[in-house]
């Protein structure tokens, strides 16, 4: 079967992984809403991930997109059976998607009760991360949209590859707590550079567990970042 590319077949769908609309509006809506609540309540580790709020496929003007369709179309993932419960349906999707791209793709999906986690491995790892992790964010979005179709309880799909998301959320762990001792030891704000909405939650859950500090993000688009400071 001959490769595709995932990122015109993302675009096919409506969905630009190099624009800056989608990747701080639609793909990160989700986060951006859970960020707000954070500044408001204190952050709640049960919110979503990229594409959450557009689980069920709705589109800017609230019309309901069949997303698996939509894919059928492109001849790419297939129509997923309605009565799949959700682990079943996010790895009949990633296993039809992973083996028209690339048969060397390999994915190991499991059910964790509040997410579904899927490893993907084998292949190239960077044509599924694309620049910046859009691409895999893309990805994240379709996977959320096809095994939250219905009237169930959301449940959240989260997709790492080769375990770059691992690895960028231990770097994001290490430059956050970097800041923290900034701002303990010269006592005035520290300003991150800017961040996507994923990379933002992570920096607010490493200063949620101090309790000496708090952080809040600033900016608009890819200008958006996050601030840390005194609780004082």
């Amino acid at each position: 079967m001959p490769e595709r590319d995932l990122d015109s077949y993302l675009e096919g769908l409506g969905i630009d992984v190099d624009d800056e609309r989608e990747q701080d509006g639609v793909l990160g809506e989700a986060e951006e809403v859970e960020e707000e609540r954070y500044d408001d309540e204190g952050y709640d580790d049960a919110g979503a991930d990229a594409g959450d709020a557009d689980a069920d496929g709705a589109d800017d003007d609230g019309e309901i997109l069949d997303m698996e369709t939509a894919m059928g179309a492109y001849g790419i993932g297939g129509v997923i059976p309605d009565d799949l419960d959700p682990r079943e349906r996010a790895e009949t999707f990633l296993v039809h998607l992973l083996l028209d791209l690339d048969a060397a793709y390999a994915v190991d999906v499991v059910d964790r009760g509040d997410e579904i986690l899927a490893e993907i491995s084998g292949g190239d790892a960077g044509r599924l991360i694309g620049k910046g992790g859009r691409t895999l964010a893309a990805l994240e979005f379709l996977a959320n949209a096809v095994v939250n179709k219905g009237d169930a309880e959301p449940i959240r799909v989260v997709i790492d590859v080769g375990g770059y998301k691992r690895r960028r959320d231990e770097r994001l762990r290490q430059t956050a707590q970097r800041a923290i001792a900034r701002v303990r030891k010269a006592g005035h704000a520290v300003e991150l550079e800017p961040m996507s909405a994923a990379e933002r939650r992570i920096v607010h859950m490493v200063v949620a567990d101090e309790g000496d500090v708090v952080s809040e993000s600033t900016g608009e688009g890819r200008a958006r970042r996050v601030v840390i400071q005194s609780a004082d």
